[in-house]
């Protein structure tokens, strides 16, 4: 049997809600990645650390309400 038919077969065996879900799966294999340069890459790292968009302050305050104090373990490892 061939690779193409054990996959017919197997599609043949997949519940209908899940032909989607492979349907999917086999399109995204069939695109091809796009391949990043070292340009484009660095010019991507010049962008790290700014903000674009106008939700920052809406978000700090997410990140503010959401934060705990930490807790910190000092007890030996049980393990030693």
């Amino acid at each position: 049997m061939t690779l193409k038919e054990q996959l017919l077969q197997e599609i043949e065996a997949l519940p209908s809600d899940r032909l989607a879900v492979a349907l999917t799966l086999i399109q995204s294999l069939q695109t091809k990645p796009s391949t990043t340069s070292a340009k484009s890459f660095l010019a991507h790292l010049k962008t790290i650390g700014t903000w674009s968009g106008d939700d920052l302050q809406e978000c700090l305050e997410a990140v503010q309400h959401s934060r705990g104090e930490a807790q910190f373990d000092y007890s030996p490892n049980p393990f030693e």
